[in-house]
């Protein structure tokens, strides 16, 4: 008999909690995390109509060129109007020789290098970090680019490979040397017409969602500005716009590393 009730027991256990449960009320649903796209605008500060970009209102990462006629006055801009600024530091392409005290290459002793870039610190005070403007030779030369990561980790900025080179050693070194760093994933307007890039833009978003964020570089052109404002206006985005900052530290799909260093950079 008491094998009986003991039996009974225990098939019972399972309809009370049952019942427990059903009063818990409806399951929480946990909040969908949308990917993260970050747009960094290049080649800024020649032109006055470049300003127009500052009007967007969406994070927007805005790299400027250092010595440009506008430069100063378009960070001032940027910085108001709540943008991310990036020095866009004009560096030695293998299609071009040696050039101008502006530009870093390879003929710069180590102190012509760092007295370039100190220049470039100082006329853009704003700048969070840095990304290379060409730089297809020189970005894949393992001394300098330790150079450029040391004087970017003494004023704790990070540093955006733009990728102009398959043979890059830019994003590796600035890993080794801890600092905060990502690489572009997509040029968003290589051909400049709206139709291609709506065409690179669906890239930019099936990469985001592949792998939780997307990184694209766009430059100053009217179709671009012209995507860039429809884009403003978008209902019901599946993404979230944000700026390059805030994807220092993610793995990258295509690199399978991860970059585990990550301060912010000082405002």
């Amino acid at each position: 008999m008491l094998q009986f009730i003991a039996i009974l027991t225990v098939l019972h256990l399972p309809l009370v909690a049952a019942k427990e449960n059903s009063n818990a009320g409806p399951p929480v649903e946990t909040p969908q995390v949308k990917p993260r796209i970050a747009i960094v605008i290049d080649d800024l500060g020649h032109h006055a109509s470049n300003t127009a970009f500052t009007e967007l209102d969406y994070p927007l990462t805005l790299a400027i060129m250092p010595f440009s006629a506008k430069a100063e006055e378009l960070a001032t801009q940027a910085s108001e109007a709540g943008h991310e600024v990036m020095i866009h530091m004009p560096m030695q392409p293998e299609s071009m020789p040696a050039q101008a005290q502006e530009v870093l290459d390879l003929e710069d002793t180590k102190a012509q290098f760092l007295a370039t870039l100190s220049a470039a610190f100082s006329r853009l005070p704003q700048a969070q970090g840095l990304n290379n403007h060409q730089g297809s030779l020189m970005t894949a030369q393992a001394l300098q680019m330790e150079w450029l990561m040391d004087a970017l980790k003494q004023r704790q900025m990070y540093f955006l490979d733009s990728r102009t080179s398959a043979a890059t050693v830019a994003e590796a070194t600035a890993r080794q040397v801890g600092i905060p760093s990502n690489r572009r994933h997509v040029f968003l307007d290589n051909a400049p017409s709206l139709e291609a890039i709506a065409e690179r833009w669906r890239r930019v978003e099936l990469i985001a969602e592949n792998q939780g964020y997307a990184i694209v570089i766009g430059h100053p052109y009217p179709t671009t500005l012209q995507f860039l404002q429809e884009l403003a206006v978008k209902q019901g985005r599946p993404y979230e716009l944000v700026y390059f900052s805030e994807l220092l530290c993610l793995p990258d799909a295509s690199s399978k590393t991860s970059n585990s260093y990550c301060w912010h950079p000082v405002d």
